[in-house]
């Protein structure tokens, strides 16, 4: 079964409890501010505790609170030090002990994968990045953008008069980019197993975004789509007080993730449409109860893109029903503690399981908008640099299950390499003809070989069939934008190309190519193309 490229995005479930004291305390005070972390109020957690250390700061418990709350604001290395000296404290209790320490730990590994990297905010001013110098710099600029874009579009998909703060936050939200999974999971409670099984990529959790760098995996992923997704978390987890069970709040996010780029919505890929097809047919859907306590924790990456498939289906058929007011009201309504159930019924006046009946209806009825072909297709992880388990991408046709079509493509890519051209497509036509469906690899190396023959309108030919159905391959993407550039179809050049940026962004023909475009259009972009141009080609 053709997974496709997944968006793999998962919020964690809070670690500690309604926060870290207040899951034992009685007192007042302490249980208010460890409220306020659970709901993400970050700031007014901040400014509550700061009275109670006006007459109590030596006290262990509110120490504990101090460090978490230095924590979720981005400062790790004092959060650490405050968490270290409070667990020193024979005062605490046993459970503030143990809760104290897996956030030193959370603590001291953030400072350690963060510890120099750079920071720029957003044009805006709304986002605050960190970054490594060097290569994933091409990223700020096309992130800033995007989620630009995002924060005022889910400022009025979500925003609530009652608390129009929650869905527009005032200050800078922290998005931190990573170079390798390990990272990932230094800064989580994932483990880099559990990572590499479901396909983690990127987590919204503790006041702050958290990616992985396209340059971690072979093939990219689509990245701005995963920080709009982990910003609608954000946005969700501020105006639900903490109270969204997950499957929704991933339903939701899976809605949005491309709303920096246009409406909600905009449906599933084609892999991820015929898996659910799939499920629906074999009666083997994944029920909402088990996707908790996160999408992470299942065991394969097709089980995940199944949980996602079906929760973004399940918000899809409520917004259909009763928009975006509809889903405002749940998310209200949970925030303010109706269970599950009730705040169904009181979002859209029916029953969850009347609600629930009616998605299966229309999942047995929906259909697929293409049938993708026999391509197995997960998200590939690249080996830490210098690794010997480094993985090599000189040939790829062990991606390719026929036997024949595999063939040919190894004789084409040894008359490539010998400067056969013609010959080379040849045999890469043969491995097109021969595949029961566009395949990605294929379409990709006759494609690129016509590039090398300068004939642009066979490599469209050859690119279009296989970039429909895998619309996340970057490298079909930028392969089409320099066949267009050569065309001189330029509206269309910049489409692919900004198709691959979004996948992966470190090609440096693609800068160069937008470059070029924006030359001839003398666009406000053309600097931003020639910084990143120059930056990952020397020129």
């Amino acid at each position: 079964m053709s997974v496709a490229r997944l968006i793999l995005c998962v919020t964690l479930g809070w670690l500690l409890g309604v926060g870290t004291v207040g899951a034992r305390t009685t007192d007042p005070s302490l249980v208010r501010v460890s409220r306020l972390l659970f709901e993400s109020r970050i700031e007014e957690a901040d400014a509550a505790l700061r009275q109670v250390e006006a007459s109590r700061s030596t006290e262990p418990s509110v120490q504990i609170l101090r460090g978490e709350i230095l924590f979720q604001l981005g400062s790790y290395e004092e959060a650490a030090k405050v968490l270290r000296k409070a667990l020193t404290d024979t005062r605490l209790h046993p459970v503030e002990q143990n809760e104290g320490r897996v956030m030193l730990d959370l603590a001291t590994g953030t400072a350690d994968a963060t510890r120099g990297m750079e920071e720029k905010l957003s044009s805006s001013g709304h986002f605050i990045f960190r970054y490594r110098r060097g290569k994933d710099e091409v990223l700020i600029p096309y992130a800033s953008a995007a989620l630009d874009k995002a924060w005022a579009a889910l400022a009025a998909d979500f925003g609530d008069s009652s608390d129009p703060d929650a869905a527009a936050p005032k200050k800078p939200v922290r998005v931190e980019i990573y170079e390798e999974i390990a990272d990932l999971a230094r800064v989580s409670t994932l483990t880099l197993k559990e990572i590499e099984t479901s396909g983690t990529i990127a987590l919204c959790k503790w006041n702050r975004l958290m990616i992985v760098s396209p340059k971690a995996l072979l093939r990219g992923y689509p990245w701005l789509d995963t920080l709009t997704h982990e910003y609608t978390h954000y946005i969700v987890s501020r105006s639900g007080r903490g109270l969204v069970p997950l499957w929704i709040h991933e339903g939701l996010a899976k809605f949005e993730e491309r709303r920096w780029r246009g409406p909600s919505g905009g449906g599933l890929s084609p892999a991820m449409e015929q898996l659910l097809s799939t499920a629906v047919q074999k009666r083997r859907l994944i029920s909402f109860e088990k996707m908790s306590p996160s999408m992470a924790k299942l065991p394969s990456q097709e089980d995940t893109a199944l949980a996602f498939a079906e929760v973004y289906t399940f918000i899809e058929y409520l917004h259909g029903r009763a928009g975006f007011a509809g889903l405002r009201t749940l998310i209200k309504s949970l925030g303010d503690g109706l269970p599950e159930r009730m705040a169904m019924q009181t979002a859209f006046g029916v029953s969850f399981d009347e609600l629930d009946h009616a998605w299966r209806s229309t999942l047995r009825s929906r259909k697929t908008k293409n049938k993708v072909g026999p391509f197995a297709e997960k998200l590939r992880f690249r080996k830490p640099t210098g690794s010997k388990a480094a993985t090599s991408e000189d040939d790829e046709s062990g991606d390719i299950s026929d036997p024949k079509v595999r063939g040919y493509v190894r004789l084409g890519g040894l008359l490539r390499a010998r400067g056969r051209l013609s010959a080379a497509a040849f045999e890469y036509e043969k491995a097109a003809n021969q595949a029961a469906s566009p395949h990605p690899l294929v379409g990709l190396k006759l494609g690129r070989t016509y590039l090398d023959l300068n004939d642009p309108e066979r490599a469209i030919l050859a690119l279009e069939p296989a970039s429909e159905q895998y619309p996340e391959w970057a490298g079909l993407q930028a392969a089409l934008g320099s066949a267009y550039l050569r065309k001189g179809d330029l509206p269309k050049a910049e489409t692919a190309l900004d198709g691959a940026i979004s996948t992966s962004p470190f090609d440096p023909s693609v800068h160069c190519g937008l470059k070029a475009i924006y030359e001839q259009r003398k666009s406000p972009l053309l600097e931003q193309a020639s910084r990143a141009c120059t930056l990952l080609s020397g020129r």
